[in-house]
């Protein structure tokens, strides 16, 4: 058996707005994707993907036989020992979910049903804060597999509180009298990011790659490409790719009464039991100056948000202001300006997802 295929579930819808334009395994969770954490424990495997129809990209729809593994496992240290390639045909349980199924004799449903049951203690992400609770840990976890370039720019002025748990990228820039504070947990600034003057970073943090950040961040995930230069602060949220957010856009991450906070999952509003939890950011979003993101709230893919005040608890795609849907054409306009700028280009195959999520995501 040579075959590793990383699958998507249904627990996806969990994970919305930032599954509307990935699959589950495609998510950042420390420096790293879900899938990338499994694809490095089987070098040699060739490695298959399985997700939803209408996102871009190869993917196997009739499961025969291979090491089929959920993508929404975070992977385990010597995960290769603890669900080999090699085998008879087996399910991998852990936290109560199948984890993992290893077809050999049979196809996939077959051994789901008839293989032997063997029980692991593994994570497998459930919710979105999920993400950001196992951040601070994935960061250093990836760093083991890693190796960083010392191609990088930081001014002398630039502050650092525990500096041994920073890691800074390949080509990455921070400018002067930044404040870069890793006690509260590590750090990383993805290759290519730029971190603005004045900026305070407070970990456990995940800066992916091209983004660049002013202001005020705090124990989140920026996927990628993300823009936020001005003052401002977000915490404890997970912002998706090519999201701007204007200046003074502030998240809460915290309950005045400081109770646990609800998020919004599949219509109904889910208790998070944490008493920290910011917003969760579509891919392509922007925010006005001033705008102010409640706490636990999520927003959709390329909503366009202004007018000041308080969003809702939950901001659906292609929103225009709060109330309003903006027109398909204009956001696909606005949207290749903006990666134009960036030197790329929508592909015909996010295009299409665009235009089949304007119809089809909420």
């Amino acid at each position: 058996m040579t075959q590793v295929i990383i699958f998507e579930d249904e627990g996806y819808k969990n994970f919305l707005p930032l599954t509307w334009t990935r699959p589950v395994y495609a998510l950042r969770c420390g420096i790293n994707t879900l899938a990338e954490k499994i694809i490095r424990h089987y070098p040699k495997a060739e490695t298959l993907y399985s997700g939803r129809y209408y996102l871009p990209g190869k993917k196997l729809m009739k499961f025969e036989k291979g090491l089929f593994i959920n993508g929404r496992l975070l992977a385990p240290a010597r995960m290769a020992k603890k669900i080999p390639l090699k085998g008879p045909d087996e399910v991998f349980v852990g936290g109560g979910e199948v984890v993992a199924v290893r077809a050999v004799t049979k196809n996939f449903e077959e051994a789901r049903k008839k293989g032997r049951v063997t029980k692991l203690n593994c994570v497998t992400l459930k919710t979105l804060w999920g993400l950001l609770k196992n951040n601070a840990h994935e960061i250093l976890e990836d760093k083991k597999y890693l190796s960083f370039s010392l191609n990088r720019k930081v001014h002398k002025s630039v502050v650092f509180y525990n500096p041994t748990s920073v890691i800074i990228d390949r080509g990455a820039e921070i400018e002067a009298n930044a404040v870069i504070d890793a006690r509260s947990g590590p750090i990383y600034i993805g290759k290519g990011s730029v971190i603005r003057p004045f900026t305070y970073l407070r970990g456990p943090l995940t800066i992916g790659p091209m983004c660049r950040i002013g202001g005020e961040v705090s124990a989140s995930i920026f996927h990628g490409y993300g823009n936020k230069q001005h003052y401002g602060f977000i915490g404890d949220s997970y912002v998706g790719e090519w999201v701007n957010l204007g200046a003074g856009t502030t998240n809460s991450n915290l309950k005045n009464n400081y109770g646990t906070v609800k998020v919004i999952i599949e219509g109904k509003k889910v208790d998070s039991r944490e008493q920290f939890v910011g917003c969760f950011i579509g891919d392509h979003t922007k925010t006005g100056i001033g705008t102010l993101i409640n706490t636990g709230a999520t927003i959709g893919v390329a909503a366009n948000i202004f007018g000041g005040g308080v969003t809702p608890k939950q901001v659906p795609s292609f929103s225009w202001g709060i109330n309003d849907k903006t027109q398909l054409n204009k956001a696909l306009e606005t949207i290749k300006l903006i990666m134009q700028r960036r030197g790329q280009e929508l592909s015909e195959e996010n295009e299409k997802l665009l235009k089949y999520l304007y119809k089809n995501a909420g």
